[in-house]
């Protein structure tokens, strides 16, 4: 097993990059059962047996480990601080840690670095160990990614990108720097002495949640656009706004990075209804969602550019290292002062069951990572009559 870490490259020198889902059951399992349960879901996801290895020119790749350090464990901490305190212990996915479990007093707690998967392959996972969890036996998964080879024919980058990523690409040539895991250990220990974020939950309850979505049906748009209508409602500027979107053009239910993006720009119109608004939102959002280049773009394009360039754009975020193509890059591309001002990851209604055999899932809260073109980063997630929105952000 050996693959290239290619369109996900952006996630392997993140700061914050590590995503967290919090599991409420309807009853309480011994600790034991817990652990083996989550022992063999990740022996049972190609990923998570898995390690991170960088070449000495720069490439990066997943490789077959026999040995992991995932791990479960139990905490009398509540999430926000499990939260806290595991965003700034580096995961050594260069020794296989991909995944931190926790049994804690608000329930199962679930960290994943994102070169594990992104939040639907964390379902995935959780499917799989609840399946353990009641006994039945688990097939092994294999991975799958997003790579430039097996993205939809469609999603074509035009000229005008494929020349300004040479041209950045033969600039940075010239300052070339490649970074190993000792960097990544200085760049966490700088960073994270001078940051510490804040994290917002909120539940809605069944009344509430389908009020919500008779509004937006009536406005004939989406829950998370009418959301957003409403996040932007009392801003007087033009919002840059990116929404994570699932990339699985397969429908495969397997762990690996497959999460591509979309961006719209909106200035609130105070002259319009709110409903006129969300629908002016709705249509932005649905120009890209339904056509594949745009899909696809960010990662066709940011799979063009030079891995150890990718590299660079998060030491420029988190102020470790400063390059004069790499600052330049970093500042267009949205790794600085023009961060997208929301970020939104909508899982929905969760596509995995929420009984097995007497337990059953009763909430699920989705907390996803601040990453380096982000500002305010927001992740939903619908579980039976619970919908849960978590803001997370520096403070």
């Amino acid at each position: 097993m050996r693959y290239v870490i290619e369109t996900e490259r952006v996630d392997l020198f993140d700061v914050n990059i590590v995503i967290t889902m919090r599991v409420v059951l309807n009853k309480e399992i011994e600790f034991k059962r817990l652990k083996e349960a989550f022992d063999k879901a990740c022996s049972s996801h190609e990923v998570l047996c898995s390690k991170v290895v960088l070449d000495a020119s720069g490439e990066a790749f997943y490789e077959r480990t026999d040995k992991n350090l995932n791990t479960f464990s139990k905490t009398e901490s509540p999430l926000l601080d499990v939260i806290k305190d595991n965003q700034k212990r580096r995961f050594k996915i260069e020794d296989g840690e991909f995944m931190r479990g926790f049994l804690s007093p608000d329930g199962l707690i679930f960290m994943m670095h994102h070169l594990g998967g992104d939040g639907k392959s964390l379902l995935y996972f959780i499917e799989t160990f609840m399946n353990c969890l009641a006994g039945k036996e688990c097939e092994f998964v294999p991975f799958r990614n997003l790579t430039l080879e097996n993205l939809p024919a469609k999603s074509k980058v035009p000229f005008f990108y494929k020349w300004l990523v040479r041209s950045w690409n033969k600039s940075w040539e010239k300052e070339k720097k490649i970074f190993d895991f000792s960097d990544m250990d200085r760049e966490y220990e700088t960073f994270w002495k001078a940051h510490d974020t804040k994290i917002e939950l909120k539940r809605y309850e069944k009344e509430e949640l389908s009020s919500l979505l008779r509004k937006a049906k009536e406005a004939g748009v989406s829950l998370t656009a009418w959301i957003i209508t409403d996040m932007i409602k009392d801003s007087s500027k033009v919002n840059d706004i990116g929404l994570a979107v699932d990339g699985r053009y397969d429908g495969n239910r397997s762990m690996g990075n497959q999460a591509t993006g979309i961006s719209v720009k909106y200035r609130y119109d105070s002259n319009k209804t709110f409903e006129e608004n969300a629908k002016e939102v709705s249509r932005l959002m649905k120009k890209k969602l339904s056509n594949t280049g745009y899909r696809y773009f960010v990662l066709k394009f940011m799979g063009l550019i030079d891995p150890t360039l990718k590299d660079a754009l998060n030491l420029e975020r988190s102020g470790f290292f400063s390059g004069k193509t790499s600052s330049k890059v970093a500042e267009i591309l949205g790794y600085g002062k023009t961060a997208k001002d929301i970020s939104i990851t909508n899982l929905t209604r969760v596509d995995i069951p929420l009984e097995y055999e007497d337990m059953k899932i009763e909430e699920i809260a989705f907390i996803p990572p601040i990453v380096s073109y982000a500002k305010n980063v927001y992740g939903m997630v619908t579980a039976g009559d619970v919908m849960t929105v978590s803001r997370h952000i520096y403070g």
